[in-house]
Order: C-alpha cells, then sequence, then structure tokens
C-alpha cells in the first residue's frame, strides 16, 4: 500500500517537473516580451490604487487617469535619472583625475610588492594591447551585441508602457475575459484566489519601495558625510534600483559607494561609508523587513534566499528580481484555495461574481452548486467597475 502510495505521489511530481521544464523554456524563448509584462504588472499593482482615486475623485474618466498616472510616473524617473546624469557629468573630471591617480597608487603597490620594475610592467601592458588587438573581431561583435540588447531594452520599454497603460485602463475587463475562460464552477474562486495573491503582489511593491527609498537616502547621506555630496544623488538612484533585487543588490550597490569613496576620498572616507552602509543594510534586515515586509508578504526568510537562488540560477538577474514577488503571489494564492487563510479582510467580491456567467454560463446559476446570492439582485458594474443600477436576477 505505500509504494502505491509513493508511486502515485512520484509520476505526479514527475508531471509538475515536466510540465515547469516546459514552461520555463518557453518563457525563455520570449524573454523579450515576458520580461516588460511581468515589470507592467508590477507597476500596475503600485499605480492602480492612484488610478481608481483619480477616476472616482475627478472628472477624468478611466483611461485619462491611467494615462496621467504613467505620465506621472515618466517625469519622476525621467527626472531622477537627469538630475544623476547631470552630477556625474560635472563631476566626471574629478572621478577621471581620481581613476587615473588610483592606477598608478595600484601598480606602484604591485610594483614595490612584487618587486616589479617598469620594464616587466610594460611588458605587461603590451601584451594586454596585443591581446586585443587579436581578439578586435570578438570585441567588435560584443559591440554590435551590445547594440542588439540597447534596441531588446527599448524595444522592451514600449512593450511595458503599452502593456501598464491598458492595465490600469481596463484590466478588470481583461481579468473578467479571462475569468470566463475558465469552468463556470472555478471561476469565483480562481478569482478570489487571484484577489489575494494581487493584494500581496501590491503589499510587496509597495513596502519594497519604501525600503529602497529608506536604504538610498541612508547611502546618500553617507556620501554627504564623506564631502561627495555631488554623488549623492546618483549613488541613492543605483541603491534604489538594487535594492529590488533581494540580497544580491545591497552588497552590489554598497559595494559600489565604498569604491567611490575609496577612489575620490582615500581609505578613510571608505571606511565610513561602509559603516554606513552596514548601518543601513542591518536597519533594513532588522527592523524594516521583520516589521514592513512581514505584514505585507508571509514568506520565511529561507524561502526568500532559497527563491532568490533558484531564480538566479534560472534567469539570472530577472530571476532574482521577479522570484520574491512571484512566490507572494503564489503563496497567497494557494494560501487561499486550499482554505488556510486566516483574518482574511477582503471578504467576498459578490458586486463582480455575477458578471462572471454571462450568455451560455448563466445556466449555472441555476443549479444547485451555485452560491445563493448570485440568484439575488446584483448590480451592474460599469466600465470602471463602479456600481450603476440593481440588475433583478
Amino acid at each position: 500500500m505505500a509504494y502505491r502510495r509513493v508511486a502515485a505521489w512520484g509520476w505526479r511530481f514527475l508531471v509538475i517537473v515536466a510540465v515547469g521544464w516546459v514552461l520555463v523554456q518557453a518563457i525563455a524563448e520570449i524573454t523579450t516580451l515576458v520580461i516588460p509584462v511581468l515589470i507592467a504588472a508590477l507597476l500596475a499593482s503600485l499605480l492602480l490604487p492612484l488610478v481608481k482615486l483619480l477616476t472616482r475623485h475627478t472628472f477624468l474618466p478611466r483611461s485619462a487617469s491611467a494615462a496621467v498616472a504613467m505620465l506621472g510616473l515618466i517625469v519622476l524617473v525621467g527626472g531622477m535619472f537627469t538630475l544623476a546624469g547631470r552630477q556625474l557629468t560635472s563631476q566626471w573630471e574629478d572621478i577621471e583625475k581620481a581613476a587615473i591617480q588610483g592606477f598608478r597608487q595600484v601598480t606602484d603597490f604591485a610594483g614595490n610588492t612584487f618587486q616589479l620594475n617598469d620594464t616587466t610592467l610594460q611588458n605587461y601592458v603590451s601584451q594586454i594591447t596585443d591581446k586585443l588587438q587579436e581578439n578586435s573581431g570578438t570585441i567588435l561583435s560584443g559591440a554590435l551585441s551590445g547594440f542588439s540588447t540597447a534596441s531588446n531594452v527599448l524595444a522592451g520599454i514600449i512593450i511595458s508602457l503599452f502593456t501598464l497603460f491598458f492595465l490600469l485602463s481596463g484590466g478588470e475587463r481583461i481579468w473578467r475575459w479571462m475569468v470566463c475562460l475558465l469552468p463556470a464552477e472555478a471561476r469565483i474562486p480562481a478569482h478570489e484566489s487571484f484577489r489575494r495573491g494581487w493584494q500581496a503582489l501590491s503589499g510587496y511593491v509597495r513596502t519594497q519601495i519604501l525600503v529602497a527609498a529608506v536604504d538610498a537616502v541612508g547611502i546618500a547621506l553617507g556620501m554627504v558625510i564623506v564631502s561627495l555630496g555631488g554623488y549623492a544623488v546618483p549613488i541613492g538612484l543605483v541603491v534604489f534600483l538594487f535594492s529590488f533585487i533581494p540580497i544580491v543588490g545591497a552588497i552590489v550597490s554598497g559595494a559600489i559607494a565604498v569604491l567611490l569613496a575609496l577612489v575620490l576620498k582615500g581609505w578613510v572616507a571608505a571606511l565610513i561609508v561602509m559603516a554606513v552602509v552596514l548601518v543601513v543594510q542591518q536597519l533594513e534586515s532588522n527592523i524594516l523587513q521583520p516589521f514592513l515586509m512581514g505584514q505585507a508578504v508571509n514568506l520565511h526568510p529561507l524561502a526568500v534566499f532559497l527563491g532568490v537562488a533558484v531564480g538566479t540560477l534560472v534567469a539570472g538577474i530577472p530571476g532574482a528580481l521577479f522570484s520574491v514577488p512571484a512566490m507572494a503571489f503564489i503563496n497567497s494564492t494557494l494560501v487561499y484555495a486550499t482554505g488556510r487563510a486566516e483574518d482574511d479582510d477582503l471578504g467576498e467580491d459578490r458586486a463582480l461574481h455575477r458578471q462572471f456567467f454571462p450568455g451560455k454560463s448563466a445556466a449555472y446559476l441555476e443549479s444547485p452548486d451555485a452560491p445563493a446570492y448570485l440568484r439575488e439582485p446584483q448590480a451592474v458594474l460599469d466600465e470602471n467597475g463602479e456600481e450603476t443600477a440593481e440588475n433583478p436576477a
């Protein structure tokens, strides 16, 4: 009997693994499309409350509210990058001089430590130059590949913006259409499970933005302390963006800040910046993450670590970026679907349930399996998801 049970679970596990492998391979072939759509979904979970607020309390229709929210996001992001770029451009001469001086110091240190004279160092430089010339074809192909990558990034930005607009302006209608593709008895559970997953995803995005902002401001203040205020905005922007990559992002962005202080101000400034980075990261990991992220996403730290590791191995940086929000969404969805949800304050979206049974599927409403409230008068929803009138059953 035990063997049969193990065998039954075994073939089910193999089927799940096979389906997962096929799905990963299919996604790998269309990453240029999948990644922008996922980014648009994360941004939509952030901007959707603003769009609903504008629609309800202003004269703007849903599509115009979505356009205003997107325009505000573009202006904010563009302004941050423009300010950071201007500061880096104005300080570029200092960075160049410091980099040259640092290279000379490294060369002198290597010569004194390993007893290398100028002739030997020159020979090494000549060998490196020869290697670069011999592999010029490979370097050129790499540059062309970089150009191709840049064009893919531009295409991804356009796809993401288009997707974001339609998710904000008509996401409810898109989801309603998708739900109606399911069997009648599965539509309400699927919708309610999705609502829980979407709530967890929205909570993750908002909390991660708050945590990233605290990290960015803290490390930027560290740059001001060591008299590198001209680099505070660029470093803060780097820290903010890298903070969305769990575990790895904090290490990389902190290392960039320390190295910049080392090159421009020396060891003392680098140690001060390193201390600031460590304090900020400890504040994040011991206070912000447990209290804020623990309320938004019910995931164990070990699950986060393993999820990021698996995502990185499977899909690199995109895998590390999307692993935690995907886990948060799937976890909340499965917790509700399996009946293990506790202290659920969302309730049931009964105003929308009846909209899932148009046409022939309305026969499900008369079956004994349908919830009784579906046969009661229900509100009709307009294109903005607002109640308009009573629709007698």
